[in-house]
């Protein structure tokens, strides 16, 4: 009976847990990435973006430039983050001379979502002593408030 009571709580526990880590980035963030850089297996050229969740679904976001007429969706993890970001934040892996999205955060928030690694980034990664890995934080703004 004791083992069973543990596990209802263990359950509970980790539901309302699970539930606040899911508090993803809700509100539009834009920024201007002053280099090309890589989303999934799409490149996109410098300039300037809207990131945001796409309607209710906190695992599908999207991002659309100003050139473009259609935002390319992607698919993201939760994340968090140690430290409190004061500016909404896009945070870019750098893998030898690319550049990929990897995670964005709102300002004032610790938890964001992360943009898992593509297969290229990845194969990037495992060549070995000539590949790098640098993170860029290219700061943002929460585009409907206006504020970094």
């Amino acid at each position: 009976m004791k083992s069973m009571l543990l596990l209802v709580m263990t359950s509970l526990i980790l539901a309302i847990a699970g539930g606040t880590a899911r508090a993803q980035v809700v509100d539009p963030i834009i920024a201007d990435i002053p280099f090309d850089f890589t989303v999934r297996q799409t490149t996109l050229p410098a300039g300037h973006y809207t990131v945001k969740r796409l309607g209710s679904n906190p695992e599908v976001m999207e991002i659309l430039g100003a050139d473009y007429r259609h935002p390319l969706m992607f698919l993201v993890e939760s994340a968090q983050v140690s430290r409190q970001p004061k500016r909404a934040e896009l945070i870019f892996d750098r893998v030898g001379d690319q550049y990929f999205l990897s995670e964005v955060f709102e300002a004032g928030s610790y938890i964001g979502v992360e943009v898992p690694k593509s297969r290229s980034e990845r194969r990037m990664e495992k060549e070995g002593a000539r590949i790098q890995v640098h993170y860029v934080t290219v700061p943002a703004q929460n585009a409907l408030t206006g504020k970094s």
